[in-house]
């Protein structure tokens, strides 16, 4: 459990998240609004990250791992969910391109920040799952 208050960007850098998704996570209600200090600043106690840690299915330990009782299709709205082996990882400064082979040989490339990569332990040879979640999807024949 984090031991006191943190800013927005301690938050983000902790779980690997963007401040918008953040504010969004918030007005729409998946998260508690945070208390606000003198400035109007949102100020994350350690109930607060908590709950977002669990909102997002993460582990409520300092060490940042991601709960290995990996999510199922049926606790994601997410249906397009593919497995594969990592093999390649490219680190460039806050993002990485991680491709991963799937059973049939095919290749699907994703770009993450560096901080989701690291959160992930993602290596190359690591399984992954590759969640596709799009509102457009176009077929060109």
């Amino acid at each position: 459990m984090v031991s006191s208050n943190l800013t927005r960007t301690e938050v983000c850098g902790l779980l690997g998240v963007s401040a918008k998704s953040l504010y969004l996570w918030e007005r729409d209600g998946h998260i508690p609004a945070p208390r606000r200090d003198r400035r109007n600043w949102r100020v994350y106690s350690p109930k607060d990250v908590a709950a977002i840690r669990r909102f997002l299915g993460i582990e409520s330990k300092l060490d940042k791992t991601v709960s290995r009782s990996k999510a199922s299709s049926d606790e994601l709205s997410a249906r397009n969910q593919l497995k594969g082996t990592v093999v390649s990882i490219r680190r460039s400064g806050l993002l990485c391109e991680v491709v991963l082979r799937l059973t049939g040989g095919q290749e699907i490339t994703s770009i993450i920040t560096e901080a989701s990569a690291s959160r992930l332990d993602l290596k190359k040879g690591v399984e992954a799952t590759a969640i596709i979640k799009a509102t457009e999807v176009m077929i060109l024949g």
